[in-house]
């Protein structure tokens, strides 16, 4: 019955009511959090902080966490599922089927992000433009079966439009993944660089502007 109370609400438009009614479901969401008309199916628990932004349209089925930290936002018609996460595993059991993000963090849209073994986006991170897709978890041709492996983008990594991430993927601090490329299982991208290519593969360093990361960042009403 939550679950089905959870879908309907998520189907109201953005109020502080709407928020109110899920902290009554046992979710924890902040007052000025902006919660957009989305499709959610058996979602455990979300916990939305001040000032996130979930925008409209977004679908999201079968993740144990949904998790924005202060400012975090993801904008339109992504699809953000947890159906892997069922597999046996020898990851931590907490990271299985959950999305976090980190201050600041961002997902933009129409991406898909398959957190079974768990994606997590430090502090200013990005996934930018669109059609990115992230997977945690594989076949595996040697033992057979699923394999997952939780992803991780560091502080201020950003990733770009149409890549795709296999399990296991760590973008380091300040790294960029340049469109249309394509990291291997388990691929560590080197800091502060950036990577491009199918496989990618260390192009040049870079350094980004701390503008880069400011883009529709939330601003607190001190008039409320």
């Amino acid at each position: 019955m939550r679950s089905f109370l959870t879908t309907l609400v998520f189907l109201l438009p953005p109020s502080r009511l709407k928020n109110r009614f899920l902290n009554l479901l046992g979710h924890s969401v902040h007052r000025t959090a902006q919660l957009g008309i989305c499709l959610v199916r058996h979602v455990d628990r979300f916990e939305i902080a001040e000032g996130a932004l979930i925008g409209h349209f977004n679908f999201f089925q079968q993740v144990a966490l949904v998790k924005l930290e202060y400012g975090a936002q993801i904008m339109m018609s992504n699809s953000i599922l947890g159906y892997a996460g069922f597999h046996e595993s020898e990851i931590d059991p907490s990271s299985l089927r959950t999305l976090r993000m980190g201050k600041f963090s961002h997902v933009m849209s129409n991406h898909y992000l398959d957190c079974g073994g768990g994606i997590e986006l430090s502090e200013n991170s990005w996934i930018t433009g669109i059609r990115s897709t992230v997977l945690t978890h594989a076949f595996d041709p040697v033992a057979g079966g699923i394999k997952l492996a939780p992803v991780l983008l560091e502080t201020g990594s950003v990733v770009a439009t149409s890549c795709t991430i296999l399990p296991g993927t760590v973008v380091g601090a300040g790294a960029l993944l340049a469109a249309g490329s394509a990291t291997w299982t388990g691929q560590a991208l080197a800091a502060e660089s950036m990577h491009g290519g199918v496989p990618a593969r260390r192009l040049a360093p870079i350094a980004m502007s701390d503008k880069a990361y400011e883009h529709g960042r939330y601003i607190p009403d001190k008039s409320s």
